[in-house]
């Protein structure tokens, strides 16, 4: 069996080094200008994964199946990915720490929904707007994290 390789040429690369072609500062001035004009869809969808992730929490109860952690961990992954690109760090470095949470107490076959609610409520604030770096409270969840499901601990 042989390989066959392809070279994939980047179109912004083109862009760039094409005589007359668009100069890097303009080229990322427009991508943030596209940004914008999407900015509130975009986090209005995260307003609606939060929801959606409370209400997993309450349907979950204890113990939920591995289909309600697993939803819970995409939906917290999707607020992660977004809230970044739109500058919500503390709240995309928040939303990282649930995924961590989740994962780590699915790996261990347990739950602890106290810190499943902790933080899904700094989720909810950190949602707000803000002048403040909010940091502490990242590293808070952090600290919870990793008392409630040490990593490497065994299960």
């Amino acid at each position: 069996m042989s390989a066959i390789f392809t070279t994939w040429k980047n179109p912004l690369d083109s862009m760039i080094r094409t005589p007359g072609g668009k100069r890097v500062g303009d080229i990322l001035a427009q991508a943030a200008a596209n940004l914008e004009l999407i900015r509130e869809p975009c986090l209005d969808d995260v307003d609606e994964q939060l929801n959606a992730l409370e209400q997993l929490a309450a349907e979950g109860g204890a113990l939920p199946d591995d289909a309600i952690k697993l939803d819970m961990y995409r939906r917290a992954n999707d607020i992660h990915a977004v809230a970044g690109v739109f500058g919500l760090k503390d709240m995309s470095d928040a939303a990282f720490c649930l995924c961590e949470l989740i994962d780590r107490l699915r790996d261990k076959a347990t739950w602890f929904k106290p810190a499943i609610d902790v933080h899904l409520s700094s989720l909810r604030l950190l949602r707000q707007p803000s002048d403040d770096e909010r940091t502490d409270v990242v590293e808070s969840l952090k600290r919870l994290t990793e008392k409630v499901a040490p990593l490497g601990a065994a299960a």
